[in-house]
């Protein structure tokens, strides 16, 4: 995969939203060794990041945003929430997601 496929990934996944867990551990130390006393996962959710889409838009030179009223733009941003919807939901090859 070159630099730019996955830099088009990642900003595919940021421009979308996406959900993770975060896991947090707490430790006491007794007799010299650690002990587990908390364990704490929760599941997080990222928003879409409109920053994303813009440059998801300059990367493919297709579209000069700075042109396009703050309409055009809404209308852009829900045409490639809905590709990245798309292909989301289209088999993943590569054991990523």
């Amino acid at each position: 995969m070159t630099a730019k496929e996955l830099l088009v990934k990642v900003l595919y996944k940021k421009a979308k939203g996406f959900t993770y867990r975060e896991k947090t551990d707490e430790y006491v130390v007794v007799d010299g060794e650690r002990k587990l006393v908390k364990s704490k996962t929760v599941t997080k959710h990222v928003l879409p990041d409109v920053s994303a889409i813009t440059a998801l838009l300059k990367l493919n030179e297709q579209t000069d945003v700075t042109e396009m009223t703050d309409e055009q733009l809404q209308v852009e941003k829900l045409r490639l929430i809905r590709l990245l919807q798309d292909v989301d939901n289209s088999p993943v090859t590569d054991g990523d997601n």
